[in-house]
């Protein structure tokens, strides 16, 4: 096998397993946000053993139906049992999860690092997705994100264990800073403490230096879609937008792009 077919056969397999951590990611993120309230016991069973099935009807869907982009759209986005309309979320989900798995493999290669790259963007689309949907970025994600970064970074895989430690620390510290003093002037609460750990994270796997590209990125690209939604008339700009995933795109940036692209523009 040459190098040409090596590269195609890795290829097909990270796009087949993206498509199964996005089928994954797609069930968690509906569940998770919903079994906060019971015990962690009665999470693992229901994340672990209950099948998938229909929100409406509740039929299980069988092993061929697990893959949400392929049922989707053979069944026209519908229910194979009620044909009940079944949300755009599953397919967009698994797409985006194999389509980012495709180029981490692609920029990493089957490496170490290729793998952390992976385990980083899954844990990040997860957050993102629950985020977007009930404005929460829960600690039981975004502190392990944390702790992953700083142990790989204990090797240097993305930036040396100095940087790792001082970007998780003056992360935290930035945003709890600007959520005091904005607190202070106005009274309000602009945004919520798992935007801190966020920050962190990703300070813990790209370094302090890395942080000044993922709040302007994070913060021009929330500015801009904003008026966006606002121009269209999807969203009032009085109406508060969750930030986390607007800090993803800076740390995506900096996984892909490296932690220097603003400067190099």
């Amino acid at each position: 096998m040459n190098l040409l077919e090596n590269m195609i056969f890795v290829l097909f397999f990270s796009a087949l397993i993206g498509l199964l951590i996005g089928s994954f990611i797609s069930m968690l993120t509906w569940r998770l946000p919903r079994l906060m309230t019971e015990d962690a016991k009665e999470q693992l069973k229901q994340i672990s053993v209950t099948r998938s099935q229909c929100p409406r009807c509740k039929t299980s869907l069988p092993w061929y139906r697990l893959f949400p982009l392929f049922s989707w759209l053979a069944l026209k986005g519908r229910c194979h049992a009620c044909q009940h309309k079944i949300s755009i979320r599953y397919p967009i989900i698994e797409l985006t999860t194999m389509l980012t798995t495709l180029l981490a493999v692609w920029v990493y290669g089957p490496t170490p690092a290729g793998l952390f790259a992976l385990i980083f963007i899954w844990f990040i689309i997860t957050i993102c997705v629950i985020d977007l949907e009930h404005f929460l970025i829960l600690d039981n994600l975004s502190l392990p994100l944390l702790w992953i970064g700083l142990l790989i970074n204990s090797q240097g895989f993305y930036t040396t264990p100095f940087e790792a430690i001082w970007g998780a620390a003056v992360g935290y510290l930035i945003l709890w800073t600007v959520f005091h003093v904005f607190k202070l002037l106005t009274g309000k609460e602009g945004m919520g403490f798992g935007d801190f750990k966020l920050l962190a994270a990703l300070g813990a796997w790209f370094g302090i230096e890395s942080l000044p590209q993922i709040i302007l990125i994070a913060s021009l690209s929330s500015l801009i879609i904003s008026i966006a939604l606002a121009i269209l008339k999807v969203r009032n700009l009085q109406e508060p937008i969750p930030f986390g995933p607007y800090l993803a795109m800076g740390g995506l940036t900096s996984l892909f792009f490296g932690s220097n692209l603003i400067q190099s523009i």
